[in-house]
């Protein structure tokens, strides 16, 4: 019993001083960012001018927000949330803002590594996953720092949106998903998974969010006003997106950049998606076949967050969306640390090739012109690199999830 508890006490110790130094890491950030001019905070500062316009009946949508491209691009009620910190300073939101994020870092490494360790009976009494896997998205967490995005907050939406799948609690994952839904709508890319899955508890349950996220600026700015407001909604999303076939880091635009201008054109986009979707559910029945099932109704976090981590390969995002690959990474990380089996090096051969323009994608670090290299398909390759890492994973696993 003392040989447990002070297991348990090690443990718990481990954690306080993770906590602490990644604080000390985000906040020590922070003062350079004040020291250097650059705590701007550019995306915060769109939901924080686009909450108070809500507010005050001003324009939301069609004019930029602290800087040249700072327009508002999300759903009315995306607003709502950021009523509170309107409500303050733009200083001190910020810095609380800021401070919320670096909490959720927190929690959510916590998170992750827990589920990982229980479900694949890996040590939880060391931090080395957590710690790999946040070197591994030092660029990303850097850039949701400085920029104040949602990114973050989405996944851990999404994460608690599979563990409400995974207890059979369809409508409170409905409701998390739905409000997904309302911040990027490039997540729509889940419903036809839920649609094969027969979750239909789950499915209703986020129309019924999405309807009432729609209809709830109503209360603030009323009908006809909402109805507005909606009408530049789609508008802006739609004045944000390019032509797939040119988005440097989606699936289209690495397939474009190989073929001749004379062959490269639209019909590469519903032929790749085509490809994705049968190769999804071929990836699918064979995960029922391993498990001795067929058609299987149940969630696999390996079929959830490969579509999550997908998203910025096929659909045009910024570069920081790739974040939502973490879970995907975290898998891969865990097994090549604690499960020393034959695959391992393919494992680390794939991760290794993704590290340097995924972690490394910095000016300061690899000069403006590999970073441009980088950001113009560089860490599209690199994500599917993880992506295909975890999905080798998978295929050497005997309990399938």
């Amino acid at each position: 019993m003392a040989a447990f508890s002070f297991l348990f006490y090690t443990h718990i110790t481990l954690k306080i001083r993770f906590a602490i130094a990644v604080s000390i890491l985000c906040l020590g950030y922070l003062a350079l960012e004040y020291y250097n001019g650059r705590a701007q905070m550019a995306d915060f500062r769109v939901y924080y001018d686009a909450a108070n316009a809500l507010l005050k009946g001003d324009t939301v949508y069609g004019q930029a927000f602290g800087v040249s491209s700072g327009f508002y691009k999300y759903s009315p009620f995306a607003c709502i949330p950021f009523i509170p910190l309107a409500l303050l300073p733009y200083s001190t939101a910020s810095v609380l803002y800021f401070v919320l994020i670096t909490a959720t870092i927190i929690f959510f490494s916590f998170r992750v590594s827990n589920y990982l360790s229980h479900r694949w009976n890996i040590s939880a009494h060391t931090l080395i996953a957590p710690i790999v896997t946040g070197i591994f998205l030092i660029d990303h967490l850097e850039r949701e720092l400085h920029l104040g995005n949602v990114n973050l907050f989405l996944l851990v939406l999404l994460f608690e949106s599979y563990f409400a799948l995974r207890s059979h609690m369809n409508y409170k994952a409905g409701i998390l998903y739905g409000l997904v839904l309302l911040f990027k709508p490039h997540f729509v890319l889940i419903f036809p998974y839920l649609l094969w899955k027969r979750k239909i508890k789950a499915i209703a349950s986020t129309i019924i969010s999405v309807g009432i996220g729609i209809l709830l600026p109503t209360i603030l700015v009323g009908w006809k006003t909402n109805e507005y407001l909606l009408a530049q909604w789609f508008t802006a999303m739609g004045d944000h997106n390019i032509a797939l076939q040119y988005s440097p880091n989606t699936l289209y635009g690495l397939l474009n950049s190989l073929l001749p201008d004379a062959i490269a054109g639209k019909w590469m986009i519903a032929a790749v998606l085509s490809i994705v979707a049968l190769a999804f559910v071929a990836f699918m029945i064979r995960n029922d076949a391993k498990d001795n099932t067929r058609w299987s109704g149940e969630i696999r976090y390996t079929e959830y967050f490969l579509l999550i981590a997908l998203v910025p390969n096929l659909v045009h995002t910024d570069t920081e969306h790739f974040l939502w690959t973490w879970p995907m990474l975290a898998l891969s990380i865990h097994h090549v640390i604690y499960r020393k089996d034959s695959s391992r090096k393919i494992r680390l051969i794939l991760l290794s090739l993704a590290f340097i323009p995924f972690a490394l994608n910095s000016p300061d670090l690899v000069g403006t012109r590999l970073q441009a290299l980088f950001d113009e398909g560089g860490i599209g390759i690199a994500n599917l690199l993880i992506l295909a890492a975890s999905i080798w994973d998978v295929s050497n696993e005997k309990n399938i999830d």
